[in-house]
């Protein structure tokens, strides 16, 4: 498979050298920060304690310095003052079921705000989605929405989810920030061969390998799914039907360091995923097909194939006082939906070959000055530019347009290629004021622009935050950010749904108004306390006042999400967080509750059902994606050579029903876990992991198939017992 990386080059300028321990001097100026409100790890090590206004904890690396300094320099480039931050670190992602064969979606639910949805979605803070994946410190751009994951967890060295409100330097998408630190040769102690087997047939084995080699620093990781769930299943019974998945990974970093304080590395990562759709047995037959008089649902055979690449080149340095960082970037995607036309067409009345890609090539610089022992300077851009294509054959029948019904019982087919591109630019400058040692005001300004063949808009957007620490254990903070959210670069044209006139694929309304750009203030608050050594007790609660409010849907067969607008839209809500460490024991307890609503919809009418849109029109409803209240928590205990862990994920519900006005039941399903290190010669070491998950096999749907942009029904995983062996050599 070839690399489709468009522009992977940038002129690189090379400023100097600067010694290692003019970087700590830096690093290590005493500035007050947010509260972190980091997972407790599982190790009977305690965690050490950070200055306020120090960078997120980064794993400990010994006697190595560049690696280490040269990252916490990175973070500093682009810090998260005043915004909620929350730290998953690897022996906490140990610590969940799978341990890393688990997705990056099941590690974020571990965090406060966090809400599960099918399709591996995940949403934030009331959000349909509107994060951000930020890679050591490099934007990665949006992707097509489809069943695959971001980012491979087995690459991740840590994990931090950064809310609230956010600095000047992040913008675009901003529910949240996933600032991603990978592995690299010199963090990595040892290389692993890993195998994973269980229930559905999962086989999962993976290799990862690291080193260095002179200045070169190197860290390859691959790996194999096969699966009998590779998505969520559209029944409540314990086996799925038509639901195996198969998925090859493979990422790569290679890093040179031209001195102490500088270095050029390269990030590749390319992904190819096939996908059954599953299937619902018993769906009564809806339409009349030529030679063709019985489709039985439990027998349907749609497959999606998903492909994803992406590449990122980076030149980092530090000059005397200035800390700077300049990438490019590209990702490639694509969906590929191949449908069972006969019975697709007898139980839908539609059938659609359906090639939805999209390219996306892009140039970042991030940059921090350090003007005096209370101005630290930062300022940055990004611009990328995104080609969407939509390739469709989509076979229907004709429809009497005076009664509404099939005229036909022979299909014909309709062809359409269509596409977008944009580009999304942004600059910022801000201030981190130190005003005293217990006060610290970041304040800057950002500048967005979106230039689509759909729509064009710009936003300047203030952005303050003040955190105080009260005394020693206690730290505050208030902050209020003006966000500008571009919508996906997707577009469906009233050229393209009027080919469907008098078809069965006709929409109910032939209204098509461009997606439009989120604008929204967002004002939160928040505090925390270091209860004791062991307690730490955190307390935040956030508002959103949206125009144009972005929420995506699935309104077809195809698993593609399609981008519409809500005139208006309000989010607010209240988290509140608890982690406990002492010895080997730890436990954490997360709890939400958020409230949303939005009225109007306004861009992509054709989608709704005429009834809904005229109630949406005059009436303030929830958005689909919302559950009301969440609870994570869970507990470990780790020894020498042994670790028992356990969890709970817990959820009132998605909304469903007409005008998303009923909610679904709630769900707590519960997972255990056990690992043994068996010690062998030298570093070597044998791991052995066992994974329950569903203990007491709950049965429990995330979506019943209705609610607006609902495409079919999903439940949640049944219960799994799955057996790891990983060999560390």
């Amino acid at each position: 498979m070839t690399i489709r990386t468009g522009l992977l080059a940038a002129v690189l300028a090379v400023f100097g050298s600067a010694a290692s321990a003019q970087i700590n001097q830096k690093l290590n100026r005493d500035t007050p920060a947010p509260p972190d409100t980091t997972m407790p790890t599982t190790e009977p090590a305690p965690q050490p304690v950070l200055p306020a206004g120090g960078p997120a904890p980064v794993r400990s690396l010994g006697t190595v310095v560049v690696t280490s300094d040269l990252d916490r320099a990175r973070e500093q480039i682009a810090p998260s003052l005043g915004a909620d931050i929350f730290t998953l670190s690897p022996q906490q992602l140990q610590s969940i079921p799978g341990g890393e064969n688990a997705t990056m979606q099941q590690e974020l639910l571990r965090a406060p705000g966090v809400v599960q949805d099918s399709f591996g979605q995940e949403h934030i803070r009331g959000e349909h989605g509107n994060l951000t994946y930020r890679i050591n410190g490099v934007l990665l751009p949006e992707p097509l929405s489809g069943f695959g994951q971001e980012v491979d967890t087995r690459l991740v060295c840590s994990t931090i989810l950064i809310t609230g409100s956010l600095p000047a330097e992040f913008g675009f998408h901003t529910a949240g920030i996933v600032d991603i630190t990978t592995k690299s040769g010199e963090t990595l102690d040892h290389n692993e061969l890993s195998l994973y087997v269980g229930s559905y047939d999962a086989l999962t084995p993976s290799l990862q390998l690291g080193g260095t080699v002179d200045k070169l620093d190197y860290f390859v990781t691959g790996s194999w799914n096969h699966s009998d769930l590779g998505i969520e299943n559209s029944t409540q019974a314990a086996q799925p039907l038509h639901d195996y998945s198969d998925q090859d990974k493979l990422f790569m970093y290679l890093a040179y360091h031209l001195d102490d304080a500088s270095r050029l590395s390269l990030l590749m990562n390319v992904s190819y995923a096939n996908f059954q759709i599953p299937d619902t047995p018993s769906v009564a037959q809806a339409f009349s097909l030529a030679n063709h008089p019985y489709a039985d649902s439990a027998k349907v055979d749609e497959n999606q194939n998903e492909q994803e690449e992406y590449a990122m080149l980076s030149y980092q340095s530090t000059v005397d006082n200035l800390t700077y960082q300049i990438s490019a970037f590209s990702r490639y995607g694509q969906i590929l939906f191949t449908p069972d036309t006969d019975r697709d067409l007898i139980l839908q009345g539609v059938a659609g070959n359906v090639c939805n890609g999209t390219l996306t090539n892009g140039l970042q610089s991030d940059g921090s000055y350090i003007l005096d022992d209370h101005h630290t300077i930062r300022a940055g851009m990004v611009a990328d530019y995104t080609t969407e294509t939509l390739n469709t054959n989509t076979t229907v029948f004709a429809v009497n347009p005076r009664t509404g019904s099939q005229d036909s019982d022979q299909p014909f087919s309709i062809s359409d290629s269509s596409g977008n591109h944009a580009m999304e630019s942004g600059i910022y400058a801000q201030d981190e004021w130190r005003l005293t040692p217990a006060l610290t005001f970041n304040y800057g300004l950002r500048y967005d622009r979106f230039d689509a063949n759909f729509d064009t808009e710009d936003q300047v957007s203030p952005r303050a935050n003040l955190v105080y620490k009260i005394d020693e254990p206690t730290t505050t903070h208030l902050g209020y950010s003006r966000y500008f959210v571009t919508p996906p670069t997707q577009n469906v044209g009233t050229a393209t749904i009027d080919k469907f006139l008098n078809t069965t694929n006709a929409p109910g309304n032939f209204l098509a108004d461009a997606p439009r750009c989120e604008r929204s203030n967002y004002y939160d608050m928040g505090i925390s306390r270091q209860v004791c050594k062991e307690w730490q007790v955190n307390l935040d609660g956030f508002y959103k006042q949206a125009d144009q409010l972005i929420d995506e849907g699935q309104f077809g067969a195809p698993v593609i999400l399609s981008p519409f607008n809500y005139k208006e839209g309000t989010v607010y809500g209240a988290e509140l967080s608890n982690n406990y460490k002492v010895g080997g024991f730890t436990a954490f307890n997360n709890f939400s509750w958020v409230k949303t609503l939005a009225h109007d919809i306004d861009t992509q009418q054709y989608l709704i059902d005429n009834a809904e849109l005229n109630y949406i029109q005059k009436h303030n409803i929830p958005l689909d994606h919302q559950a009301q209240y969440t609870v994570s928590t869970g507990a470990s205990y780790a020894w020498k050579y042994d670790r028992v862990y356990t969890d709970m994920l817990f959820g009132t519900g998605l909304r469903a029903g007409f005008a998303n006005s009923h909610q679904l039941q709630s769900h707590y399903p519960i997972n255990l876990g056990y690992e043994h290190i068996f010690p062998c010669s030298d570093k070597k070491v044998i791991k052995l992991r066992f994974d329950v998950i569903n203990v007491f096999d709950e049965i429990y749907v995330l979506r019943n198939g209705s609610g607006i942009g609902v495409g079919a029904p999903q439940y949640g995983q049944r219960r799994a017992f799955m057996l790891g062996l990983t060999y560390c050599f």
